[in-house]
This record gives C-alpha cells, structure tokens and sequence, in this order.
C-alpha cells in the first residue's frame, strides 16, 4: 500500500489561499471555473500570473474554506 500516492491531491491551485478563481458561466447558468490567478507573489507588469485549478507549486497554502467533500 503506497501511503504517498494521493498526498498532492488537495494542494493544488483550487485549494490555494493564494488562488483567486476567475468565474464564469455556463450555458446553463451554472458557476465554473478553469481558470484563476496566483497571489503569491506581487504582480509583474503582465499582472498576477494565469494558472489553471490542477496546477500546483511549491508554495502552496492550503485554504482549508476551498476543500470540498466529494
């Protein structure tokens, strides 16, 4: 048994203190959302950086208000 394999799981972007999700919706009206911006560090001259809800980094901090039970 591999005690290590789902570990990363929930520290990716969506469940990032530093993740501000940009939202839209769908032609249902319902809420998603794919994409956001990362806050961790100040932003350059192109703004805060795009990243994607399944990418990850080093510096995550996990939010634990953005956890969702499935």
């Amino acid at each position: 048994m591999d005690n290590w394999k789902h570990r990363n799981d929930n520290m990716k972007c969506k469940t990032c203190i530093f993740f501000v999700p940009k939202v839209s919706k769908d032609t249902s009206g319902n809420e998603i959302w794919h994409l956001g911006r990362c806050r961790r560090n100040a932003p350059t001259m192109g703004g805060f950086p795009v990243v994607f809800v399944n990418d990850w980094c080093g510096n995550h901090k996990l939010d634990e208000n953005k956890l969702r039970v499935e």
